[in-house]
């Protein structure tokens, strides 16, 4: 890839996921948790605020796979590269 390295585009995914994986695991503990007898503001503040973060991460993830796929699409194809379009979109060596 020009201008962009693939080894940058993986550096940020896993950034992403980093901050993805553990919103989305503390938004499942947090709604699988039984939050009777506490007082329901805080739950509620607690609830958004997870949501929050797990929506956002999530939304990073998906921006940074597009981000990845338009890089990749402004790349010319490899020399000699050739496509058998009779397998669908593999290439044919």
């Amino acid at each position: 890839m020009t201008g962009v390295a693939p080894a940058h585009l993986d550096e940020l995914r896993l950034a992403v996921s980093e901050v993805d994986a553990p919103a989305a695991v503390a938004l499942s503990w947090f709604d699988d948790e039984d939050w009777s007898g506490a007082d329901p503001a805080l739950v509620e503040r607690a609830g958004h605020l997870f949501g929050v973060i797990a929506r956002s991460a999530a939304i990073a993830a998906s921006k940074v796979d597009r981000f990845h796929v338009a890089v990749a699409d402004t790349q010319p194809a490899l020399t000699g590269e050739r496509w058998d379009y009779n397998d669908g979109t593999a290439s044919g060596g």
